[in-house]
């Protein structure tokens, strides 16, 4: 049997789990395993944990974004603001009120995603010395994009089946699932 998928969704932890012991080395962030690595589960299987894979190409930004917004790339190819104001837009458009909950903001106020990010940066002291106390938009992003990679803005789908239909309409019209 192989365990495969994008990069850092847990197919070691997987791995180890179905094991029942430590095989595979696991962490927050991708390409932590390097190669295929083959274990015996019972005397008729054999599982082969691998590294994750990737598309060759992202066709739309917004599929990137939410790749980068699960850790699924790394952070060397990213731009954690952008990522972070995309994820906020997202969770304020689908999760409200866990936004709202998990950072004590006013979601009702009109807010995007650039301000969800300078809220949180308000609420939780992110501010600049010497800039008159102006948002510290990085620090702030970190802290939405971490909280919500160790889940602590609860259960979250960023996409389903139907806001997948939705987008792709969006870009182009005629585009629709089978």
């Amino acid at each position: 049997m192989m365990i495969m998928g994008i990069p850092n969704v847990g197919k070691s932890t997987l791995m180890n789990m179905l094991l029942k012991r430590r095989v595979a080395n696991v962490g927050d962030e991708p390409a932590v395993t390097k190669s295929q690595q083959c274990h015996q589960l019972n005397e008729r299987m054999t599982l082969t944990d691998s590294p994750g894979l990737m598309w060759p190409k992202i066709e739309h930004n917004s599929d990137g974004l939410m790749l980068a917004a699960i850790h699924a790339i790394g952070r060397n190819a990213v731009i954690e603001e952008e990522i972070a104001a995309h994820l906020a837009a997202t969770l304020l458009e689908r999760y409200p009120a866990q936004l709202a909950e998990r950072f004590g903001l006013d979601v009702a106020g009109g807010l995007d995603g650039i301000g969800v990010i300078e809220a949180v940066a308000r609420k939780r002291g992110c501010l600049l010395k010497g800039r008159g106390g102006a948002p510290d938009m990085e620090k702030a992003a970190m802290i939405l994009l971490t909280e919500y990679r160790a889940g602590k803005l609860g259960r979250i789908s960023l996409e389903t089946p139907e806001t997948r239909d939705a987008m792709l309409r969006l870009i182009t019209p005629s585009a629709s699932r089978p």
